[in-house]
C-alpha cells in the first residue's frame, strides 16, 4: 500500500512536471521565456549542486559549497551568452577554468584534507552543471554557429527528444523490473533495479527513437533530421547511459547513506530527478556538435 501510495504522488508530480515542461518548452523562443528557461535551469543546478554538497558533507568532505553552487549557477548563464553571441563561445570554458582556481582559493587557509575537498568540489559543477547549462545548447541549436550543420532545425524537438528517450528508458526499467524482474542488476547500489528492467527500458529507449525518427521524416523533416541508423544507436547510447546516470546517482547516495537527495514530495530530489539526464543530455550535445549523423550515413 504504501509503494502504491508513493507511486501515485509520483504520478501526479511528474504530470504536473510534464505540463509546465511542455508550456517553457512551447514558448522558449519568446525573449522573455528565455530568461525564465535559463534561470529555471540555473535554479536546478544550484538546488542539486546543494544535495551533492549535503551527501558529501554526510562523508565529511567540507567542500566548498557556495563557491560551488555560484559557479554552477555561472556556468548556465555562461552557456545561454554563448547562445545568445557567438564571439562569447569559449566563456562557459572560462567559467570552469576559474571555478577550478576558486576552489583552491577556499582552502588556502585551511588545507586539511585540501585534495578530496577541491576534488570533490569540482567534481561537482562538472558532473551537474556542465550537463545542465548543454541543455540550453541543445534547445537553442537553431542558428547557433556552436551547431553548424543544425542551424536550420528547431532545438525544441530535439530537446523534446533528449527528455523523452531519456525518460522512457526509466519508465521502462521500472515496470519491467516491478513486474517481472528476478535478476539483480546491481543489488548493493540499487537493489530494486533488475536485468530484466535494465533490457526493457533499452528496448524501450530504441524503440522510441526510431519512432521518433519516423514520425519526424514524415511530420516535419525540417525540424528535425536525423537518419534511421543514428536514431538506432544514439537510442542505444540514451538507454545505456541513462541508466549509468542513475546508478551513478546511486553510488554517491548508498555511499553517503541517504535514500533521496532530498525531500521534496512526490519528486524526492532535484539530483534524483536529473541524474539520468547528467549522462545522456552530453551525449545528444557531442552528437549535435560532431555532426554524427551524417558521419554515420
Amino acid at each position: 500500500m504504501k509503494n502504491l501510495t508513493d507511486l501515485k504522488r509520483r504520478l501526479s508530480v511528474s504530470s504536473i512536471t510534464i505540463v509546465l515542461v511542455a508550456l517553457l518548452v512551447g514558448f522558449s523562443q519568446n525573449v522573455a521565456m528565455k530568461v525564465v528557461l535559463t534561470a529555471v535551469i540555473a535554479l536546478l543546478s544550484a538546488v542539486a549542486l546543494w544535495e551533492y554538497a549535503n551527501l558529501s558533507f554526510a562523508k565529511e568532505i567540507k567542500i566548498a559549497k557556495n563557491t560551488m553552487m555560484i559557479f554552477g549557477v555561472l556556468q548556465v548563464i555562461a552557456s545561454y551568452i554563448a547562445i545568445q553571441f557567438p564571439k562569447y563561445s569559449l566563456l562557459s570554458l572560462m567559467v570552469i577554468i576559474v571555478a577550478g582556481f576558486f576552489f583552491f582559493l577556499a582552502h588556502f587557509k585551511n588545507p586539511s584534507d585540501a585534495l578530496a575537498n577541491v576534488a570533490t568540489g569540482f567534481f561537482g559543477v562538472c558532473y551537474i552543471a556542465v550537463p545542465l547549462s548543454f541543455m540550453l545548447e541543445i534547445l537553442y541549436v537553431q542558428g547557433s554557429s556552436l551547431f553548424p550543420a543544425y542551424q536550420m532545425q528547431d532545438g525544441r524537438w530535439w530537446f523534446i527528444y533528449l527528455l523523452l528517450v531519456t525518460k522512457i528508458t526509466d519508465v521502462g526499467a521500472y515496470f519491467v523490473g516491478r513486474l517481472w524482474g528476478k535478476h539483480r542488476l546491481a543489488p548493493r547500489l540499487s537493489p530494486k533495479k533488475t536485468v530484466e528492467g535494465a533490457i526493457a527500458g533499452l528496448a524501450a529507449a530504441v524503440f522510441l527513437s526510431l519512432a521518433i525518427c519516423l514520425f519526424a521524416k514524415r511530420f516535419f523533416p525540417e525540424h528535425f533530421d536525423i537518419s534511421l541508423l543514428s536514431a538506432l544507436l544514439l537510442g542505444s547510447a540514451l538507454g545505456v547511459f541513462g541508466q549509468l546516470g542513475d546508478l551513478a546517482e546511486s553510488l554517491f547516495k548508498r555511499d553517503a547513506d541517504f535514500k533521496d537527495s532530498n525531500k521534496l514530495p512526490g519528486l524526492g530530489g532535484i539530483l534524483d530527478m536529473v541524474d539520468s539526464l547528467l549522462f545522456t543530455t552530453p551525449i545528444v550535445y557531442c552528437f549535435l556538435r560532431l555532426d554524427l549523423s551524417r558521419a554515420l550515413l
